[in-house]
C-alpha cells in the first residue's frame, strides 16, 4: 500500500511507558515506528510516563511530527507503575473526549494494559515485545494474559515465536508478526565516525573491536559473553572488547574484568543515548547478540544497518535476522564457547567478515525499513477498522 493509496488519516494514540529518555529495545521501537506512522501522512500521539526529578523535560513537546504528553510519577520506584496506570488511565479518557481516535496501540504488557481497560470505539492493538510474556507462558499462567490483554482486538510480535505462542493463548484475536526495524538515515556505515569513536576509546587500526549493546540483564546473556573474553583474548591478542549498556549484572561485569585485568582490553560503557549509537556500532568490526531470549533484536539490525556482521544464539528472532554464513553466525544459546568461537571464526579472515557486513547491511536496506514496517502496521490496522463494519 503506498501514501497515496492509504484510504483515510487515522488518528492513533500510541501508550508505552519506557519511551525517551530512557533507552531500550521498546522504547526505540515506540519513537520509530510512530515517527514512521506520522510521515506515511497519521496523526500521532505518544502517552508516556517519566520520572524527572530536574523537570527537564516538558509535560507535552513535539517530538519530530509525533505529539509526546507524559505523566509525571514519582521518585519512588515501586509506585510508579501504579501512578502511571491511576494516572495514564485518566489522561486517556481526557484525550478520547477531546478527538476522535480510531487506534489505541499499547506496547507494554502489564501497565500499558491496565491503562487502555476503557471503553473505546475503535480498535485496539497490543505489540507483544515482552521477555515477560515468555517467562509466564513457560509457567502456563494463561489467565494472566487472558486479564491483561482479554480487551485487545488485534495483536503484532515481532517474532514468529511470540506471534505463535499469544495465539495459542488468543485464538480468536487476529495475530501477525511484523519485525521491528531500523532508521537507515541514522544507522550506516560512516568511516568518520569509525576513526572517531576508535579515537576516543584508545583503539589501534590493527585492534579487531567485538561489541554488545544490551541491556545487562540475565535473559540477555550478557555473563556468557563476560566468560568468552579470556578464549577470545588467548587466541587473538588483537581483539578489544566494547560493551555498551546497564543494568543489574553491571557490577558484577565490572568485577569480574578488573579480576582478571582486562581493563585496557574491556570497554564497559554506559549511559549512551540512541543517537550516539551509530557511533559505536561503526567502530566495531563485529557485533554479538549473546540473548538467552529475544523478540527481533534492534541493537542486532542497527548493526547490520552499519555493516556488522552478527554473532547471535538461536532463540527468538535472532534466526529472522542472521542468515547462517550470509549475514553472521547463529549459535547455541548459554555457550560461551560456542560464542568465542563464533566471534574467532569471522575475525580471522576479513574478507569474510566484511562480506558478511555488506550482505547485513543489505538485507536491512531491503527488509527492515520502518517505513515498510509503518505500511504493514497501518495496514493491519485497517483490516481490524474493517472487521468493526
Amino acid at each position: 500500500m503506498t501514501e497515496t493509496s492509504m484510504p483515510r488519516k487515522l488518528n492513533v494514540l500510541m501508550v508505552s511507558d519506557d519511551f525517551y529518555p530512557q533507552v531500550g529495545g521498546i522504547a526505540a521501537h515506540v519513537l520509530e515506528i510512530s515517527k514512521a506512522i506520522s510521515k506515511l501522512g497519521h496523526n500521532v500521539v505518544l502517552l508516556t510516563k517519566i520520572y524527572d526529578p530536574s523537570g527537564a523535560l516538558p509535560e507535552e513537546e513535539m517530538v519530530d511530527t509525533i505529539r509526546v504528553i507524559r505523566v509525571r510519577v514519582s521518585e519512588k520506584r515501586k509506585i510508579r507503575a501504579l501512578q502511571f496506570m491511576y494516572r495514564g488511565r485518566k489522561k486517556i479518557k481526557e484525550l478520547l473526549a477531546k478527538d476522535d481516535y480510531q487506534v489505541i496501540h499499547w506496547h507494554k504488557l502489564i501497565a500499558d494494559s491496565m491503562i487502555t481497560k476503557i471503553p473505546f470505539d475503535g480498535v485496539k492493538i497490543f505489540t507483544n515485545h515482552s521477555s515477560t510474556f515468555l517467562h509466564w507462558y513457560e509457567e502456563q499462567r494463561f489467565a494472566r494474559f487472558r486479564f491483561l490483554l482479554g480487551h485487545m482486538d488485534g495483536v503484532i510480535a515481532p517474532s514468529t515465536e511470540l506471534t505463535a505462542k499469544i495465539s495459542t493463548v488468543f485464538p480468536m484475536k487476529q495475530a501477525l508478526t511484523i519485525s521491528n526495524g531500523v532508521d537507515t538515515t541514522k544507522f550506516y556505515p560512516d568511516q568518520d565516525k569509525r576513526e572517531t569513536m576508535r579515537a576516543r576509546l584508545g583503539y589501534k587500526n590493527e585492534n579487531k573491536v567485538v561489541m554488545i549493546a544490551r541491556r545487562l540483564e540475565e535473559k540477555n546473556g550478557v555473563l556468557y559473553f563476560v566468560k568468552a573474553i579470556s578464549m577470545m583474548l588467548t587466541q587473538n591478542e588483537d581483539i578489544r572488547i566494547l560493551m555498551v549498556g546497564s543494568g543489574s549484572q553491571e557490577q558484577i561485569i565490572r568485577d569480574f574484568v578488573k579480576e582478571n585485568g582486562w581493563d585496557d582490553k574491556v570497554s564497559l560503557v554506559t549511559g549512551v543515548a540512541n543517537p550516539e549509537m551509530p557511533y559505536y556500532f561503526n567502530a566495531a568490526d563485529l557485533v554479538v547478540l549473546p540473548s538467552l531470549m529475544e523478540a527481533t533484536s534492534i541493537a542486532g539490525l542497527e548493526a547490520m544497518a552499519c555493516g556488522k556482521a552478527l554473532v547471535g544464539t538461536e532463540v527468538g528472532g535472532i534466526p529472522e535476522i542472521i542468515k547462517q554464513n550470509k549475514t553472521g553466525v547463529l549459535i547455541p544459546a548459554k555457550s560461551e564457547t560456542a560464542i568465542a568461537e563464533g566471534v574467532l571464526s569471522i575475525l580471522e579472515d576479513d574478507n569474510i567478515r566484511l562480506g558478511m557486513g555488506h550482505a547485513a547491511l543489505y538485507s536491512v536496506q531491503q527488509n527492515f525499513s520502518w517505513q515498510e514496517i509503518a505500511h504493514k502496521t497501518t495496514d493491519f490496522y485497517e483490516e481490524q477498522l474493517q472487521r468493526l463494519l
